[in-house]
């Protein structure tokens, strides 16, 4: 019998108020099995370099989720794993969609990809990404990526971004796609989401 609903479970990786603060990834990895052996239905990370709680708020410090990510794939075997979310202003798209297909593939088809925009700029500034078009070159990423995941290639050339005549290969457990969300609010955002997402 399928529960009504869902739930999951965001495991911490952010520092507290003193450097250092942060779990160890002993201490993740542990509660990652724990939440398993519970029966959460799915474990998320967040996609940060650096963490503010607010404008007064000293920047935290954040584990990389990727790396996280790709570990939990290795050590868990049944709840769904993903990302809340994916910025795609840290990373190039076609590499991104390729880093998903691999975790999807280590998990067994167990992610769920979480796609935005980003939003604290003091994290942009700081590892030296760019702030400006923040829409614009999340609808190019967007694009890219869903092409690569569902369809295995795509040939773009956008503002921003370009992926000629990319292909991904080899393909994952899933080679129409896994579920791609996209964390936003605002009205181009959800239009965009409604078109290429599966989830909000």
């Amino acid at each position: 019998m399928t529960r009504p609903l869902k739930v999951g479970f965001i495991l911490p990786q952010i520092e507290g108020r003193r450097a250092g603060s942060a779990p160890r990834w002993s201490e993740i990895r542990a509660m990652a099995e724990r939440a398993e052996e519970i029966g959460f239905d799915s474990l998320w990370v967040v996609d940060h370099l650096l963490y503010g709680f607010g404008p007064d708020d000293p920047p935290r410090g954040v584990w990389e989720g990727w790396s996280l990510l790709s570990a939990l794939a290795a050590v868990t075997t049944k709840p769904e794993l993903g990302t809340l979310v994916v910025c795609t202003g840290f990373r190039n798209p076609a590499l991104l969609a390729k880093m998903a297909d691999t975790v999807d593939e280590i998990s067994n088809g167990r992610l769920i990809l979480g796609l935005g925009a980003g939003y604290y700029e003091r994290e942009y500034s700081a590892f030296g990404f760019p702030y400006d078009h923040r829409f614009s070159r999340f609808e190019e990423a967007l694009r890219i990526i869903c092409g690569l995941l569902r369809d295995g290639q795509v040939d773009f050339e956008g503002r921003f971004y370009q992926a000629r005549n990319c292909e991904l290969r080899p393909r994952g457990p899933r080679p129409q796609g896994l579920p791609i969300m996209v964390g936003t609010r605002g009205e181009k955002m959800l239009r965009l989401t409604a078109e290429l997402a599966d989830a909000w």
